[in-house]
C-alpha cells in the first residue's frame, strides 16, 4: 500500500551513476554530443503504485539540449505516499575537445598526474626504452585524437634525450581543438658515445661531458650558437649568469630547448661501446640504449680466480703461509661521539634495533632523488632524521653487543652515508644550517687571516694555495717555538680549513676526527679488529685507509680481502689502485696486474649499469660514479693504457677518459651544493678533459686524413676547457694556472688567427705573471700577454684563415713549437725519401703514464715551489686594490682582498684562471705543451671561413697587462676608456681605471664613476651599489659635500646595502651641518616625503629641524 519505489530505472544512452537501486533517488548520466533524445525505461515495485515524469512533455522520451537536462520522476503509492527520483542528463557539447585520461603504456608515470584541464606533462623513462605508446580516453566517441599528427595512438619513437609527444584533440563538430603535450625524457646512458663520422662528433659533442649532447639546450642569441647538455648548462648557469663559452650575459629567457637538434642527432650513426670487445654494430644513436643491454659482446662479469691466485703476492702470503701480516694497530673501543649516538630507551633487543635501523634506511633510500628528479625540500628533514635514527639504533645495538663485528660495520656504513648526504645532496638541518651569508662571512674571515699570515712571510696579494699552505706551515712552527700554543692551534685550524677546501682528494677530511667519514673508518676498523677474516670489512677499511694516505696498510687490507674473495670486482679494483700508490715505484709486472684489476672493476661497473636488472646508483657503493676515488682510479687506468699495458680486448685510453668525463659531469651536476666532494669531482672532470685533449692532439700526429675536423675538435675542446676554468669552484693553485696556459696554447696552435683563443691565451699568461711577478722570466711572460692581446685586437673583423699573426712569432713558446714542427717534418721526410711530403701533427713533449693526478703515484695534488703572490680583487667600498688579471667577463674569486702593495709601480691582482696541471717541472713548462700541427697557409682555406668579431674583452685584458708597468699606465688608461665606450656596463673597467687615476687625479676618478649607466635603484645589483659607494667615498674624502652626485649616490647605496653602510658618512655630514642633504637622503631611502610626520619627529630628534 505504501510502496513508492521504482523497481527499474534505465536509460537508452549512457550509464547511470550510481547504478540503480530503489533506495537511491539521485542519478547522473553523460551522453555523447550525437544523442538528441533518450528514453527512460521505468517500472514500479508495487503494481498499485504509479509514476509520472514531471519534466518536459512528461513523456518517457526526453529531448536533450547541450549541457544539463534534469528529469524528475514522481512515484505515488496506493495510499498516496510519494517519492521523487531525479536523473541529471549531461549532454556533451559538440565543441568539447578534451581527454578524460592520458597515460603511457607500461604504467610509465606522468608528472604532474593527469587532469583534463592540465595540458603539459613530463615523463622519465630508462635509456633502453626506445618508444612509448600514449593511451587516451575521450568522453565522446566522435572526438578525434591524433598523436604527433597521426590518427590513433601509435608507438612514438624516442630520441636520445627529449621527445615531445603531442596529443591533438579535435571536438566532435570539428570547431575546437586542443593539444596535450608530454615531454618524454630518456635516462642518460652511462657510457660514452662515439659517432662514426668526425663531423658529427664535432657538431654533436657536449662541451662539458665530451659525449653526445643530452637534451641539447642552447643559449638564446648566442653567436656562434652555444649548445650544451641541459643538466650541465643549468649547473653552470647557477654559478654565473654568463654564457660559459662567449662570456656574454645570459639574460631573461636564455634557455632554448633544441628538440630538432635532438631529433637530428638521434638519427646519426654511432658505434657500440663494446666495439673493443669485437662488436662491429653501427646503429642510430636513439637505438644505442637498447643495444647496450642486449649486445652479445657485453662483459658477462665472469672473472677468473687465477688472475689473483697466480700473482706473486698471493703465492707468497696466502698459498704457502697463513696469510699477510697487517700492520694496522687498532683497538676496538667506544668513543665519546658514539656514546652520544646511543639511545637511552628501554629497547634491549639487538635484532629489534637492527630492524628499526633498516626500516629508517629503507625510508631514506625510497625518498632520495630518483632519476631526473630534484631533492624536494620537504624531504630534507625526513631524510636526515632517517639517517640519524639508523645511526642511533646501530650505536645502541653496538652497546648491547660490543663484540659483534657486523654491528660496527653497519654503523660505519650509515656514518659514511651521512657524509655523502651532506656532500652530495647538501642535507643539513635548518637549525644547524649556516646560511650562505654566514658561510661566506666565515670563509672571508678565514681568508683574511690566511692572507695576513702570507704577508708576514713575504707572500703578498692573494697567493696560490701552495704558497698559502707554505706560509701557514711556517707560522705554525714559529708560534710553536715561541710557546704560543693558542695561536698555533688557530693557525693549524686555518691550515686544515684551507687544505680541505683546496684538496683534490679526501685526505684532509680523513684526518678530521669530527667528520662522519673518519668515524666510518673507525667503525670499519673496529669491525675488522673483531673479525679479521671478513673480506667485506677489509675492503671498506682498506679503501678509506687509502684515502687517508696509509697506502701500505690499505694494500694489506684489500689484498687480504681479495685472497678471501678473489672474484669480487670491487676488491680487485681497489687492490689495483693500492698497488700503484705504494712508495716504491711500480714495476712493469705490477702495472699490468693493477691495470687488469682496474679494468675489470670498470667493466663490472659498466655491465651493471647496462643491465636490465640495474638499480638506482648507490653513493655508498665503492664502485659508484659519485665517488671521486673510483673515478680517479679510472684516470689511473687511462694513463696506464696510454702505455698499452693491456692490449687484448681492453678499452682504449680514450674510452676510459670519456667514461670518466661522462660520469664526472653527471656527478658534478647532481651535487646541489659546493662541497669538498663536488670539488673533487670537478678535479676529475678537468683532468679527464685535459687527458682527452692531449690524446686528440697526439692522435693527430698519426692521422692526417681528417686534419680539418681534428683541428676544429681541438679548438672546440680547448674553448670548453677554458670555460670550465672560469667557472670552476676549485681554489686557485699553480696547477690550475699551468693547465690553463697549456690549454690556451693548444687552442692557439689549432687556430692561430682565432681572436678569442688569443685573448684567452693572454689571460692565462697574465695570470702566470701575476702569480710570480718577480721571477727571472716575468718580463717575458708579461710581454707575451701583451702580444697575445694585441694580436687578438688586430685580428678583429678579419678571417680566421691565413698566416699566424706577427705577435705570435715574437713569443718564445711559439718559436719552439715551430722549431719542433720543422724537426719532425725533416725526420719524417728523411725516413720516407721516396714518398711525397705529407702533413703531420706534432708534440713537443710526450706525456707518459705517470703524468697528471690520478696516475700510479698517489693521485694527489702536488705542491709547486714557492711562488710570489697573486694580488687580490678590488676591495669593495674601501681603499682600492690593483686591477685583476682574471677571466675578463666575470668577477674575481670571492674572498677577502688584500691591500695593494704601495711600493710596486705596477698593479698586481688575483686571477680566476685555473685548471689542473701536471706535477713535474718538465710538464709544467709552457715549452712542454703538446701541440697540434698548424697547416700551411695554402691548406687553411680562403678568407670566406670564420671571421673574428669585435669585443671589449681583449682590450680589457691588454689594459690590465699595460697597467702592470708604470711606464705603460697611460696607454692602459686609454684602453680602459675604449672598453667603457664599447661596453658601458662593465664594472671592472670603471673600477680599474679609477685605481690608476685616483692617486694623481681624484676628480677624474669621480668623473669616470659618474659616467657609469646606473639602473633605477630598485633594479641595482651589489656591483652597481659598489659604484655608488665609490662615488661617495671619493667625494667625501675630497670634502665635496655639495657635489650633485653625492645625494643620489647616498640614496642608491643606502637602499641596496642598508642604512648601516652609510652611517659613517651621515655622521660626517651631520658634523658639517648638511641637514638639507641629510633630510632628502633619509626621505628618499624610506620612500617618503620630507614632511612625513614620522620623519619630522626623527629629524627633530637629530636636531636637523
Amino acid at each position: 500500500m505504501d510502496n513508492c519505489d521504482l523497481e527499474k530505472l534505465s536509460i537508452s544512452a549512457g550509464k547511470l551513476h550510481p547504478a540503480f537501486s530503489p533506495q537511491v533517488t539521485d542519478y547522473r548520466v553523460t551522453v555523447e554530443s550525437s544523442v538528441s533524445k533518450v528514453t527512460l525505461d521505468l517500472s514500479t515495485s508495487d503494481c498499485g503504485a504509479s509514476y509520472s515524469i514531471l519534466s518536459g512533455d512528461r513523456s518517457s522520451s526526453v529531448n536533450l539540449k547541450d549541457g544539463l537536462n534534469r528529469v524528475d520522476i514522481e512515484v505515488v503509492a496506493e495510499d498516496g505516499t510519494a517519492k521523487r527520483y531525479s536523473v541529471e542528463i549531461n549532454k556533451l557539447s559538440g565543441k568539447i575537445a578534451e581527454l578524460t585520461d592520458l597515460a603511457l603504456e607500461g604504467d610509465i608515470p606522468l608528472f604532474p598526474p593527469f587532469t583534463p584541464k592540465g595540458h603539459e606533462y613530463g615523463s622519465f623513462v630508462p635509456f633502453d626504452c626506445s618508444a612509448v605508446t600514449p593511451l587516451t580516453k575521450v568522453p565522446d566517441s566522435l572526438i578525434r585524437v591524433a598523436v604527433n599528427g597521426k590518427s590513433g595512438c601509435q608507438p612514438v619513437p624516442l630520441h636520445f634525450g627529449d621527445t615531445l609527444v603531442e596529443v591533438s584533440v579535435c571536438s566532435a563538430d570539428g570547431s575546437v581543438s586542443q593539444v596535450y603535450t608530454v615531454l618524454v625524457t630518456r635516462e642518460l646512458i652511462p657510457v660514452a658515445v662515439t659517432f662514426t663520422e668526425g663531423k658529427q662528433q664535432l657538431d654533436y659533442e657536449c662541451p662539458v661531458s665530451l659525449s653526445a649532447l643530452y637534451r641539447p639546450t642552447s643559449v638564446h642569441h648566442s653567436n656562434p650558437k652555444s649548445t650544451f647538455s641541459r643538466p650541465y648548462i643549468e649547473m653552470l648557469a647557477r654559478r654565473s649568469k654568463l654564457d660559459p663559452l662567449s662570456g656574454c650575459p645570459l639574460g631573461d629567457g636564455w634557455k632554448v630547448a633544441e628538440l630538432d637538434l635532438d631529433k637530428e642527432m638521434s638519427a646519426a650513426p654511432v658505434r657500440c661501446f663494446f666495439h673493443y670487445r669485437g662488436c662491429d654494430s653501427v646503429m642510430p644513436l636513439s637505438e644505442l640504449g637498447p643495444h647496450s643491454l642486449d649486445c652479445p659482446h657485453k662483459p658477462t662479469g665472469d672473472l677468473d680466480a687465477k688472475d689473483v691466485t697466480q700473482t706473486g703476492w698471493y703465492k707468497e702470503h696466502f698459498e704457502t703461509s697463513g696469510g699477510l701480516e697487517i700492520e694496522t694497530k687498532h683497538v676496538c673501543k667506544v668513543r665519546n661521539w658514539e656514546k652520544r649516538l646511543q639511545l637511552t630507551g628501554e629497547e634491549d633487543s639487538v635484532d629489534k634495533l637492527c630492524a628499526l635501523a633498516e626500516e629508517h634506511l629503507n625510508h631514506y633510500s625510497k625518498h632520495l632523488p630518483q632519476r631526473g628528479e630534484q631533492l624536494k625540500s620537504e624531504n630534507v628533514e625526513s631524510l636526515l632524521l632517517s639517517l640519524e635514527q639508523a645511526a642511533a639504533y646501530y650505536a645502541s645495538a653496538v652497546a648491547l653487543s660490543p663484540r659483534k663485528a657486523r654491528l660496527h660495520f653497519l654503523l660505519g656504513l650509515v656514518l659514511e652515508e651521512q657524509h655523502n648526504a651532506m656532500e652530495i645532496y647538501g642535507l643539513q638541518r635548518k637549525a644547524d644550517k649556516v646560511g650562505p651569508e654566514l658561510n661566506d662571512a666565515k670563509s672571508s674571515a678565514h681568508q683574511d687571516d690566511i692572507l695576513a699570515v702570507c704577508e708576514l712571510h713575504g707572500f703578498h696579494g692573494t697567493p696560490t694555495v701552495e704558497n698559502q699552505l707554505q706560509a701557514l706551515d711556517k707560522e705554525y712552527h714559529l708560534l710553536k717555538e715561541q710557546g704560543q700554543s693558542h695561536k698555533s692551534d688557530y693557525v693549524q685550524t686555518l691550515y686544515l680549513w684551507l687544505s680541505k677546501n683546496a684538496g683534490k682528494d679526501r685526505s684532509a677530511v680523513m684526518q678530521d676526527e669530527e667528520s662522519y667519514v673518519y668515524r666510518a673508518l673507525m667503525k670499519y676498523l673496529d669491525a675488522w679488529s673483531l673479525s679479521p677474516d671478513s673480506w667485506e670489512f677489509s675492503l671498506h677499511a682498506g679503501r678509506l685507509l687509502l684515502l687517508q694516505g696509509r697506502s701500505r696498510e690499505a694494500l694489506q687490507h684489500v689484498q687480504t680481502g681479495l685472497a678471501l674473495r678473489p672474484l669480487h670486482p670491487a676488491l680487485r679494483f681497489f687492490t689495483g689502485l693500492a698497488l700503484l700508490q705504494q712508495e716504491q715505484k711500480a714495476c712493469e709486472g705490477t702495472e699490468k696486474e693493477a691495470a687488469l684489476f682496474l679494468h675489470q672493476g670498470l667493466e663490472h661497473f659498466v655491465s651493471q649499469r647496462c643491465s636490465k636488472s640495474r638499480v638506482q646508483q648507490d653513493p655508498s657503493d665503492p664502485l659508484c660514479g659519485l665517488d671521486a676515488q673510483f673515478l680517479r682510479g679510472l684516470l689511473t687506468l687511462g694513463q696506464l693504457q696510454q702505455k698499452t699495458v693491456l692490449a687484448e680486448r681492453s678499452m682504449t685510453p680514450e674510452q676510459v677518459y670519456h667514461i670518466v668525463a661522462v660520469l664526472a659531469a653527471q656527478s658534478v651536476s647532481q651535487c646541489v651544493c659546493q662541497s669538498e666532494a663536488s670539488r673533487q669531482l670537478e678535479w676529475v672532470l678537468l683532468d679527464a678533459h685535459f687527458a682527452l685533449l692531449q690524446r686528440l692532439v697526439q692522435q693527430g700526429e698519426r692521422r692526417t686524413e681528417a686534419a680539418v675536423d681534428r683541428q676544429s675538435l681541438v679548438a672546440k675542446r680547448c674553448q670548453a676547457l677554458v670555460a670550465l676554468i672560469r667557472l670552476t669552484t676549485i681554489s686557485p693553485c699553480q696547477e690550475l694556472l699551468d693547465m690553463q696556459e697549456r690549454t690556451c696554447q693548444l687552442a692557439v696552435v689549432a687556430s692561430p688567427r682565432d681572436s678569442r683563443a688569443l685573448c684567452h691565451l693572454g689571460v692565462a699568461q697574465l695570470a702566470q705573471y701575476d702569480n710570480d711577478p718577480n721571477s727571472d722570466g716575468s718580463d717575458e711572460v708579461l710581454s707575451n700577454a701583451r702580444l697575445s692581446f694585441q694580436a687578438s685586437i688586430e685580428l678583429e673583423d678579419k678571417a680566421q684563415s691565413g698566416d699566424p699573426p706577427e705577435q705570435l712569432s715574437k713569443q718564445k713558446w711559439w718559436q719552439e713549437h715551430l722549431e719542433a714542427e720543422n724537426k719532425k717534418e725533416a725526420t719524417h721526410l728523411s725516413s720516407q725519401p721516396s714518398q711525397a711530403k705529407a702533413p703531420s701533427g706534432s708534440s713537443t713533449a710526450k706525456r707518459g703514464a705517470k703524468q697528471g693526478r690520478g696516475g700510479p703515484v698517489q693521485g694527489r695534488a702536488s705542491v709547486s715551489k714557492p711562488t710570489p703572490s697573486v694580488a687580490a680583487a678590488p676591495v669593495r667600498g674601501g681603499k682600492a686594490a690593483q686591477p685583476p688579471a682574471k677571466a675578463l667577463t666575470v668577477k674575481g674569486r670571492p674572498g677577502a682582498a688584500a691591500k695593494p702593495d704601495k711600493t710596486a709601480p705596477r698593479c698586481s691582482n688575483s686571477t680566476k684562471s685555473k685548471l689542473p696541471a701536471n706535477k713535474s717541472e718538465q710538464h709544467c713548462s709552457p715549452k712542454a705543451v703538446v701541440t697540434a700541427k698548424v697547416p700551411s697557409v695554402g691548406n687553411r682555406g680562403s678568407a670566406s671561413g670564420p671571421w673574428n668579431s669585435r669585443s671589449h674583452v681583449s682590450r680589457l685584458g691588454l689594459a690590465r697587462a699595460l697597467s702592470r708597468s708604470a711606464g705603460t699606465q697611460d696607454q692602459a688608461k686609454q684602453l680602459y676608456q675604449e672598453v667603457i665606450a664599447m661596453a658601458p656596463g662593465i664594472h671592472d673597467a670603471y673600477t680599474e681605471l679609477v685605481q690608476l687615476l685616483e692617486p694623481s687625479d681624484p676628480w677624474a676618478a669621480v668623473d669616470v664613476y659618474c659616467k657609469f649607466p646606473l639602473k633605477p635603484v630598485a633594479e641595482q645589483s651589489f656591483d652597481d651599489a659598489f659604484v655608488s659607494g665609490e662615488i661617495i667615498r671619493l667625494l667625501m674624502s675630497q670634502e665635496h659635500y655639495d657635489h650633485p652626485h653625492l645625494g643620489p649616490s647616498l640614496v642608491a647605496y643606502g637602499k641596496v646595502m642598508g642604512l648601516s653602510c652609510i652611517e659613517k658618512y651621515i655622521d660626517v655630514l651631520d658634523e658639517k651641518s648638511k641637514t638639507s642633504l641629510l633630510k632628502s637622503v633619509y626621505a628618499k631611502i624610506n620612500d617618503r616625503e620630507e614632511d612625513d610626520p614620522d620623519l619630522q619627529d626623527f629629524f627633530k630628534s637629530k636636531c636637523w629641524i
